[in-house]
């Protein structure tokens, strides 16, 4: 090989190493493409309707206020309690390729699509409820123990020894709907309140809260107060105490706009609102920072605001 040719290939040897180191800082090559490629981002609600769509309205503002950043798929079941269809949508999130799953969990039941989720490769961040048996890379939800009790020291102010409350539970194993059940009777101890719980679970429905409610007021007549772990089933307590005309002080626990134009109404007493919009909001922005590699908040407290007659008109026209 002349002279002249050993150079010409060092060089152009050397060109080929200069581009390859300065094509990303620190001399690693970037992926072709990479800086412009959004992070795919799925919300999975339990259903629709009230205070999912204020979640997944949460969701689509993140995205608005960062068109760059994320690629946002939203899908939810029909019911809240449908686990086949939520291990569905985790099966086709994670085939699709999604890098995050912000999700509402049914229950333990849809543990194993998370954990394999996870093993995947994907980010998992719950909202409003978290379940046994996975680590979550974020939880952004309302702290429940705190709002509880928050909710049972309200009530207590509303009672006297003596005084009889039903307690509605909504999902019994779902640790933050037992939460705001477990915060009401640590606050009633040693009041001389008696504390009754109703048989059946109400699955945060309102015919099934109105069927508990009437059971309870089969077995306890004199029951002076209902305490819902969602605001739906306190709602259905509204109807049988209507249908009865009995006194029956009612309280609840979401923030239901049509909860608070109750309240207004006289025909029910109190309710913790939460905020869904805030709970997904910063939820997919903890997704994204995780993928990023920036620092974040991995338990993410939403907060809630006792809602009565003197602040319900603040509560009535959408979710939180």
């Amino acid at each position: 090989m002349s002279t002249r040719l050993k150079t010409l290939v060092v060089l152009a040897a050397g060109a080929m190493l200069v581009a390859a180191c300065s094509s990303s800082p620190g001399g690693t090559a970037a992926p072709s493409g990479a800086a412009n490629e959004k992070i795919k981002v799925t919300l999975l609600t339990k259903a629709t309707g009230g205070f999912w769509d204020a979640m997944i309205a949460g969701a689509k503002q993140y995205e608005t206020d960062h068109p760059n950043d994320i690629e946002l798929t939203t899908n939810a079941c029909k019911t809240n309690d449908d686990t086949p269809c939520q291990i569905a949508q985790i099966q086709d999130a994670v085939t699709k390729g999604a890098q995050a799953i912000v999700i509402s969990p049914m229950g333990v039941g849809v543990t194993d699509a998370l954990n394999e989720a996870q093993q995947a490769g994907v980010r998992i961040v719950f909202v409003d409820n978290t379940i046994p048996g996975v680590v979550p890379d974020a939880v952004a939800a309302t702290n429940n123990v705190n709002g509880g009790l928050a909710a049972g020291e309200f009530i207590k102010t509303q009672l006297k020894s003596g005084d009889t409350i039903g307690l509605l539970e909504a999902v019994r194993g779902v640790p933050n709907l037992d939460q705001r059940i477990d915060g009401v009777k640590a606050a009633l101890e040693g009041t001389g309140v008696k504390v009754v719980i109703g048989a059946q679970q109400t699955l945060c429905d309102t015919k099934t809260g109105a069927t508990v409610t009437q059971d309870l007021l089969t077995k306890y007549p004199n029951l002076t107060a209902i305490y819902s772990a969602c605001d739906s089933p306190a709602m259905g307590a509204v109807a049988v105490a209507e249908s009865k005309q009995h006194p029956l002080l009612i309280f609840g626990y979401d923030g239901d706009p049509e909860m608070a134009k109750l309240i207004e109404a006289g025909k029910t007493t109190a309710t913790m609102a939460q905020s869904p919009f805030k709970m997904t909001n910063l939820g997919v922005e903890a997704a994204v920072k995780s993928l990023k590699g920036e620092n974040y908040v991995k338990a993410i407290d939403t907060g809630t605001t006792l809602v009565t007659k003197d602040n319900a008109a603040n509560f009535t026209s959408a979710w939180q």
